[in-house]
């Protein structure tokens, strides 16, 4: 094993192996997914559904262009892509099994199914052709990967020359005073409103600590960076709660 894969990384506020942390994670995200679209309107008071689209509605997509939704969970933002596409061109891929049956049931009652394909995959080693996509795009997911460096250099390689990533994620609050309270808020009420909605506060516990450890906006930078994408820039989203990151692979 190499010294890269012996490295640890965050699991919620604990360092573990990656292998650790990957399995970890597919555990969490099957208990949640019955409840995680109700738990995402309860954890975020309906504001992701705001930032969700708006990070749909900035990223020039073109009606003929092939989109990857990664750690595409429920499928909302497939939906959202569906909408801007005239094809079947968006591919919606995820770890979680039972996350993509979750996304298919969605887009059957819908109305989009025809324009997806589903993948079961981690996005560490992705089962997509080189220079396939258009557009990557990441919602809240980014934070869950093993292997965040790994999983860039495979977006990048599964990107078509001047394709664009987005991902939009937790970060890090810039006024300390609004970080005080979001601080009490998440890991006083998150966890409690898991345990009274799915009867699982252990699970929300982790995702109020994962967003905690997660990089902060110019780290993701420096991530961005050291993958190669160029352009790299963000946007924070309600005083740093989410920030939108985007890089394009170099032509």
């Amino acid at each position: 094993m190499s010294e890269k894969d012996n490295q640890k990384v965050y699991f919620g506020d604990k360092k573990v192996s990656k292998d650790i942390k990957k399995d970890g994670v597919e555990e969490i995200f099957t208990k949640v997914s019955d409840n995680y679209d109700l738990m995402n309107d309860m954890m975020s008071v309906g504001m992701h559904r705001l930032w969700k689209r708006s990070f749909i509605d900035t990223a020039n997509i073109q009606k003929d262009h092939v989109c990857l939704d990664l750690a595409a969970g429920t499928g909302d933002i497939a939906k959202l892509i569906a909408q801007k596409v005239s094809k079947k061109s968006i591919y919606l891929c995820d770890q979680n099994k039972e996350m993509i049956e979750k996304a298919k049931e969605r887009s059957l009652n819908e109305g989009f199914f025809n324009k997806c394909h589903f993948q079961v995959s981690s996005a560490e080693k992705l089962p997509f052709t080189d220079e396939q996509f258009d557009h990557v795009f990441i919602s809240f997911g980014f934070r869950n990967f093993s292997d965040k460096s790994q999983s860039l250099l495979e977006i990048k390689r599964v990107l078509k020359k001047a394709g664009v990533l987005h991902i939009l994620e937790f970060s890090k609050v810039e006024n300390k005073t609004f970080s005080k309270i979001y601080d009490f808020y998440s890991y006083n009420f998150i966890p409690l409103m898991g345990q009274a909605i799915s009867g699982d506060k252990k699970s929300y516990d982790y995702l109020v600590k994962s967003i905690r450890t997660h990089e902060s906006q110019e780290d993701m930078l420096k991530l961005f960076n050291k993958a190669g994408f160029k352009d790299n820039n963000y946007e924070n989203m309600f005083n740093g709660i989410v920030s939108l990151h985007r890089g394009r692979k170099c032509p």
